[in-house]
């Protein structure tokens, strides 16, 4: 079923807003400690081939602050509720030489990133963590990286997400592939509702995605787009219905 706008103005209800402001926070929470963990643990040189980022800019990504800007989680709501299949959050990452020196004199150099690759590797990290403590749990008792409130979330919000397509293969349910951010990453295709906009005079179709500002964490309000084919956004507005 699709749905159609003539305007760039989308509406929400009370209850889905409600659940949005309540579960990107603790989607949040679940993605800042996973993040810590695997600083803490992992050699510098696997974090720099998974990650690719310091920490103190890939955790900033994820914390979000008030000058730097906030977190944009993207959600589908799909056929079984509200799911997340990942965030953003655009920054920029002073070169190594203006870091060590004083180099004002000469033109500053800077790393681009917008936070989707690292966001990919963290889903694949929960979702197997997710998985490996449901089947090791009467064993583990209480002691758990993730708790009860944790796995209740992964469950109800979080998308199965693997590095390789084998259990998708299993199940034959449907996955997409992310090859293009320099590791492999592939997760369970959610089926987002169609949409139609007809504005100025044009019509644009797509996906109806959902945007989800946090900033450190705290919800921050929505923002829709639609995604069409060829994956470029259509930014809306939201109203509360």
């Amino acid at each position: 079923m699709k749905t159609t706008l003539f305007s760039r103005e989308v509406g929400y209800g009370k209850e889905d807003v409600a659940e949005l402001e309540t579960a990107s926070v603790k989607v949040q929470l679940i993605y800042d400690k996973t993040l810590f963990m695997l600083h803490s643990h992992l050699p510098a040189s696997l974090w720099n081939a998974s990650f690719g980022v310091p920490y103190s800019i890939i955790s900033s990504l994820y914390k979000g602050n008030g000058d730097g800007g906030t977190v944009f989680q993207k959600w589908i709501q799909g056929p079984s509720g509200w799911k997340c299949i990942g965030c953003e959050r655009h920054c920029l990452e002073q070169g190594e030489a203006e870091r060590e020196a004083d180099l004002s004199d000469q033109p500053r150099t800077y790393t681009f990133h917008n936070g989707r690759r690292q966001s990919l590797i963290l889903q694949a990290v929960i979702w197997a963590l997710f998985e490996k403590t449901l089947m090791l749990h009467p064993f583990l008792g209480g002691d758990t990286f993730l708790d009860c409130d944790d796995l209740e979330t992964i469950s109800a919000y979080f998308v199965p997400t693997y590095v390789n397509d084998v259990r998708f293969q299993e199940l034959d349910k449907p996955c997409k592939a992310y090859t293009d951010t320099n590791v492999r990453v592939f997760q369970e295709w959610i089926a987002a509702p169609d949409l139609v906009l007809q504005w100025d005079g044009g019509l644009t179709e797509g996906r109806w995605m959902t945007g989800v500002y946090v900033n450190e964490a705290k919800f921050a309000g929505l923002g829709p787009y639609l995604k069409d084919a060829a994956g470029k956004r259509t930014y809306m507005e939201a109203y509360v219905q």
